[in-house]
């Protein structure tokens, strides 16, 4: 009988990925989707057995994970815009429930999606698994600190887990990083606020490697693992890329970072009052992750697990934007 798992956020970019690898080598694969998702017939095509829900509908949760040897947890709300209920229940109490449901029903293994975002982005030198969280008063951050404490407490209770914190994560069908760059620089919006900041990013493939890893060797069970790339690049060599790959001038203004963060936040205020559920163009979250001086060490996923990036930076970067130049403009921008 094959091994089956359940891959939560499967509509998603992260999600998606896990589900394909988990495809084709040959799991049996649920996926809980949202009722409503225009990825649910694709889903059932490809043989994936989708149960229609979220994870905060528990009814849903338990007829999901019912069954299952493996939990692949990827669901999250990732934007840096919202109402803040929104991130509590699907990044905590999502957390909570898959988790809660996978002790219940004895699930073998399960791997948390956590974020980098738990860390101090303006922390100078590497960080790694043994820093502490960092909560800063953004949705986002704080909501995957508290998801990911969820897995934790679980954990000591007897749930054989696994967490990865991933940096920027990008490849073809990314519909945050490259495609928000590549709508400012477009037209013209984009510019700087911190002057060489290295920028830490992990290609797709080499995350779902990573997560395959830590649900499959037994000495990642209660253990958390960085996942990034482990090269240097700076966020103005990104722009560079981007620019050249869609035919536009790079940025080139930088201002400074106190300034830029004050008008987010005035921005942020703004469209709060206006009652708006479009994001404005700069957020204080946003200008953070992009000003960051962190580095991610994956020195222990590599000693421990055997990891490595099999996707070097040059060529991910090269396949994403060949990706990227085939979508058309309008889908570039978030919403």
């Amino acid at each position: 009988m094959s091994t089956t798992v359940l891959v939560t956020g499967a509509s998603g970019f992260i999600g998606s990925h896990l589900v394909k690898r988990c495809l084709r080598d040959g799991y049996g694969v649920k996926a809980l989707v949202r009722k409503g998702n225009s990825r649910i017939e694709s889903l059932r095509a490809s043989g994936v057995e989708v149960v229609v829900g979220d994870v905060r509908d528990a009814a849903a949760v338990d007829a999901a994970v019912r069954g299952c040897d493996l939990v692949l947890h990827a669901a999250a709300l990732t934007s840096d815009w919202g109402p803040m209920r929104d991130f509590i229940d699907i990044n905590v109490g999502g957390a909570r429930a898959i988790c809660e449901s996978a002790l219940r029903h004895g699930v073998g293994r399960l791997v948390h999606v956590s974020s980098f975002e738990c860390f101090d982005h303006h922390l100078l030198g590497r960080i790694d698994e043994e820093t502490p969280y960092m909560t800063r008063k953004q949705s986002y951050p704080d909501t995957k600190i508290g998801g990911t404490n969820e897995v934790w407490s679980v954990m000591k209770r007897g749930l054989s887990a696994s967490i990865l914190y991933p940096v920027w994560v990008y490849g073809p069908g990314d519909r945050t990083l490259f495609p928000l760059l590549a709508d400012t620089i477009r037209k013209r919006q984009m510019f700087y606020w911190s002057r060489n900041a290295p920028m830490s990013m992990i290609y797709i493939d080499n995350l779902v490697d990573l997560a395959m890893l830590a649900a499959t060797r037994p000495e990642a069970v209660g253990e958390a693992f960085m996942a990034c790339d482990g090269e240097a690049i700076t966020f103005e060599e990104v722009c560079r890329r981007v620019a050249v790959a869609i035919g536009s001038t790079p940025p080139s203004l930088h201002l400074p970072f106190g300034l830029v963060r004050s008008v987010a936040g005035l921005m942020e205020a703004a469209w709060r009052f206006a009652g708006s559920e479009k994001r404005p163009l700069l957020t204080r979250q946003a200008v953070d992750v992009l000003a960051s001086r962190a580095l991610a060490d994956v020195s222990k996923a590599r000693k421990m697990l055997g990891w490595r990036s099999e996707v070097p930076q040059d060529e991910g970067i090269r396949r994403t934007l060949e990706w990227l130049v085939t979508v058309d403009p309008k889908l570039w921008k978030l919403k």
